[in-house]
Order: structure tokens, then C-alpha cells, then sequence
């Protein structure tokens, strides 16, 4: 579990003393000394041990009003996360992904309602499934019956080891899955959507979006790509144990960072992203994006019925959840992966928006969501929001405490299982290799075993010695790993994981 880091963000030029008519027209919609109430609740996020930084970005109208940082960013070193600091976004790639599609599709160089095989034509679809049955609007409203979980997700999002050809190739085992044109949250859509815009833009999926979306917009600190920014800068995944907050791996490279989950950026920066699609396009006062492509993927374009925490969430627009807080109207794209949270969210009736990135998972999750809701409390104005607010914090602490003795309870029992394998340690390390997923090779390191899947590793626990079973944590789950051995001894000539078997090439 790592740090949270929540940047509350205000306009560079509300820091002026003689702010513009439009700036000063957009804090006067605010009532109150919100920003003392929003510093104190994210001081109170990390004096209660809930994360090692926590930062917050707040939108009115066009205009960021506010960038804060609290606490650390990276807490071996101690560095301080700023508004400007870069973390890790995940699925929130996904609104501005869609959004490049919209606005590829307006400039008719997309047809939204082609098949996709128009665009991929070596797509290889699962038995059953027609060529001409899935259009690109179906991949960009996850209404594209397929199932979600497979190995075109898997390597994209975790291993980093593909080519489009085999991912094109690999789409066959993506079965179908419920009904097509019914909604099913995954990121299965979006990975073949930027598949389609490099096919239609000769160049990858990164530049178009940066392209289209992040340089007009302003967003100096935002990047799909791990190698083009100063890992001295960006916010480090942190993972909370027994004894507190401590640094993890970064799992994240060039690789795996993919359309449907991508993107370092600040909470300056997303501040600005809000302001523009809060005001159709407008930032500080200028047209940085066609009103018609931000509007388009604010409409309803499919139903959904699902609770997320707070919030209700009742319908799908491209790229956006769209929801409920209360009685207010919430857009909203979150985003997760180890060690970080977005929150990332608009009313479009009160022309707020607020930010939320976090480095940490577990009870530092949902403290990013109790955070955001608390300053939409605040600048609604709502009766006995610092009191609610703190009774949530006094809640989530507990549940924090609880968390550490499950864990506690977990490597209790872990170690209890640890009993001699049946094997020497060498003779599960190798590489092993599976059509779908790809290679994995398992290392002896530190008097244990280690398995990497390209970008993605685990160290390995023992699962049942007598089974020659290892756990380990891959692909954003656990997974148990049952070896095979040679009756007459010697190394592993292979492994079942998930149902599908990896054979040893060496």
C-alpha cells in the first residue's frame, strides 16, 4: 500500500494580487474561507497516518484555483509533493483517450460507427463472433460483449511484452462475454481504440493524445511516457506495513503504459483538464478544445447501475462515469494500480471540479474519495461538513488499524506455510513460456524465489510445499503456481497458473 497524495489546485493566476474580472467572478462563487477548511483536511489525512502526502486540485469554471501540496511524495528521501508533481494516473487515461477519439471522429478522420476490423483488419476475433459485429463506438462505450480479462489486457497493463501484430493476433481469446451493446466496465475497449487511432494517424497512440488533448490544454507535466520525465519529480508508490509507510517498486515503464491506463500527470495540470471541460473548452479564458468533442463525450451513451463508494453511478459518456454525490451530478474517471489513485471529477451544475492523485492503496483509497467529497462539502456550503469529515477520518483509522491485523494475521499464517519445498530452490528458477501471457522467468534471489512477467514481479511464498504450489502477486492479482517435476528428479518442466500451462524453454 503507498503514500496518498491529494493536490488541491487554484489557477497560477489566482496567487496575483489584482486577479481579472473572469477570475474574480469565479472566486466569488465560492462561499467561504474554503481553502484554510481543504489545507487543514489534508494535514488531518496525514497526521492520521492515512498516507505520507496528500494534495488537492480544485476547479470554478475556467479556472484553477488553488495547487497545495502535504506531506512527501517520496518518503525515503523525503521529498515534498507540490501541485506540480507527477502521479501515476491509471484508468483515467481513458477520458482523455476517448476525447482524442471524439475529436479525430469530428474532423472525419474517424467513423465511430465502422466496424473495427475497418481499422484492424488483422484483428483475429474469438470463434462465434462476426467481423462486422463490433464498431468502434462499442469499444468506446464498453459495450463490445467481449471478455475483459485476457492477454491482450494482461500484457498491455502488466508485462509490457507485445507487439500490435500479437496483440491483434492474441484478441481471439477474448471470448464473447454478456450481451453486446450492454455495458461492461474494462479495458479491453480502450486498448484496441488507441490501436485504431495509430492505424488512421500513422504514429502512436501517445503522440495523438498528447497531440490532441494534453498540449492544447496546457498540461506541462503530463506524460504517457515513464522515460520523458524526471523520476527525481514524480510522485514513488508506497506500501503501508506493520510498522508504517514504506517505499515499493514502481511497476510502471514505457511498456505498459497503455490507452485504457497511462499517463503521469500533476494535479495542476488535470486542474486544467477539468477547467475545460467544465467550460466547454475554455481555459482562463481561452479555447484550448472543440466545444463539440467536450460536450459529445459528456452525453449519456449507455446505462450503467453501480455503486463506487459515495457515489451512484447510472449512466457511461465517453470515457466518463457519470453519477451521483447526494443530489448532484458527478463526471467522474478514476483511476488505480499498485501504489497510486486518482479522483478526477466535475459538477457541472455548480461549474466545480476537484482533483485527487494518491501514491497508495488499501486504507489510503479511499481516503483519496473521502478527501474530494469533503471539498465538494465545503464549497456547497453543506451544514456540519468539518464534523462529518472528521468523523469519516476517525472511521477509515480504524479501518486502517484493522487492515494491519489482517496483514498481520497474513504473514502469521504465510509463515506457518513455510515449510521445506520438495525441491531445491534452482529447480523451479527458469523461464517458462505460455502462448497467451507470455515468458516468465523465475530467479533464486535473497534465499527465496522471484518470478518476473516482463515489467511486472512478485517475489514467490510458499502455497503448499506438498503440491510444489508458490503464490505470487502478477498480472494485479495472486495467482498460485503449481509446478510439475520429473519423476526422477531434476528442474521443473513446467507450471499451471491460472488455468493455462507455462512449459520450461530453459
Amino acid at each position: 500500500m503507498k503514500a496518498l497524495v491529494v493536490v488541491l489546485v487554484v489557477a497560477w493566476s489566482a496567487a496575483t494580487c489584482n486577479p481579472g474580472p473572469r477570475e474574480a467572478s469565479a472566486q466569488s462563487a465560492v462561499a467561504g474561507d474554503w481553502r484554510a477548511d481543504v489545507a487543514a483536511a489534508s494535514r488531518a489525512i496525514v497526521d492520521a497516518g492515512l498516507a505520507p502526502g496528500v494534495g488537492v486540485a480544485i476547479t470554478v469554471g475556467d479556472w484553477v484555483m488553488y495547487a497545495q501540496g502535504f506531506g512527501v511524495a517520496d518518503l525515503a528521501s523525503g521529498r515534498r509533493a507540490t501541485g506540480d508533481t507527477p502521479f501515476y494516473l491509471a484508468s483515467t487515461t481513458k477520458s482523455f483517450t476517448a476525447l482524442a477519439a471524439v475529436i479525430a471522429a469530428q474532423n472525419g478522420e474517424l467513423d465511430l460507427d465502422a466496424p473495427m476490423t475497418r481499422y484492424l483488419p488483422e484483428a483475429r476475433l474469438a470463434d462465434g463472433v462476426a467481423r462486422e459485429a463490433i464498431t468502434v463506438r462499442h469499444l468506446i462505450t464498453l459495450t463490445h460483449g467481449l471478455d475483459g480479462s485476457g492477454p491482450v489486457v494482461d500484457r498491455t497493463a502488466y508485462t509490457g511484452e507485445y507487439t500490435s501484430a500479437q496483440l491483434l493476433e492474441l484478441l481471439r481469446h477474448h471470448e464473447p462475454e454478456g450481451e453486446r451493446g450492454t455495458f461492461a466496465y474494462n479495458n479491453l475497449g480502450y486498448n484496441l481504440l488507441g490501436m485504431i487511432l495509430e492505424q488512421i494517424y500513422d504514429e502512436p497512440w501517445q503522440d495523438i493524445v498528447q497531440r490532441l488533448v494534453i498540449e492544447p490544454v496546457g498540461m506541462v507535466n503530463t506524460s504517457p511516457r515513464l522515460s520523458t520525465l524526471d523520476r527525481e519529480r514524480i510522485a514513488l508508490p508506497h506500501v503501508l506495513l506493520l510498522d508504517g509507510w514504506t517505499s515499493t517498486e514502481l511497476l510502471k515503464g514505457d511498456a505498459n503504459m497503455h490507452a485504457a491506463g497511462a499517463h503521469f500527470s500533476s494535479a495542476r495540470d488535470l486542474a486544467r483538464y477539468l477547467a475545460a471541460h467544465i467550460s466547454g473548452g475554455i481555459v482562463e479564458g481561452a479555447r484550448v478544445l472543440p466545444e463539440a468533442a467536450i460536450r459529445e463525450t459528456h452525453r449519456r451513451h449507455v446505462p450503467q447501475d453501480r455503486n463506487f463508494g459515495p457515489f451512484h453511478r447510472h449512466a457511461w459518456g465517453f470515457g466518463w462515469d457519470i453519477g451521483t454525490y447526494g443530489a448532484d451530478t458527478l463526471f467522474h474517471r478514476f483511476g488505480a494500480f499498485e501504489g497510486y489513485r486518482s479522483h478526477v471529477s466535475f459538477m457541472p451544475q455548480h461549474d466545480y471540479g476537484v482533483v485527487v492523485l494518491v501514491n497508495g492503496d488499501g486504507p489510503a483509497s479511499p481516503a483519496a474519495d473521502l478527501l474530494a467529497t469533503h471539498i465538494y462539502d465545503l464549497l456547497l456550503a453543506k451544514p456540519g461538513a468539518r464534523e462529518n469529515f472528521q468523523a469519516r477520518v476517525d472511521s477509515l483509522v480504524t479501518r486502517s488499524a484493522g487492515y494491519r491485523a489482517e496483514l498481520a494475521e497474513h504473514l502469521e499464517e504465510r509463515a506457518e506455510r513455510q515449510q521445506p519445498l520438495r525441491h531445491p530452490l534452482q529447480h523451479f528458477a527458469g523461464t517458462y513460456v505460455n502462448e497467451r501471457f507470455g515468458t516468465t522467468e523465475w530467479r533464486v534471489v535473497a534465499g527465496g524465489l522471484e518470478v518476473r512477467a516482463g515489467l511486472s514481479r512478485s517475489r514467490a511464498e510458499v502455497y503448499d510445499a506438498g503440491d510444489d504450489a508458490l503464490r505470487v502477486e502478477l498480472y494485479g492479482t495472486g495467482l498460485v503456481a503449481d509446478f510439475d517435476f520429473p519423476r526422477g528428479g531434476g528442474p521443473a518442466t513446467g507450471f499451471t497458473m491460472a488455468e493455462e500451462e507455462f512449459r520450461r524453454v530453459r
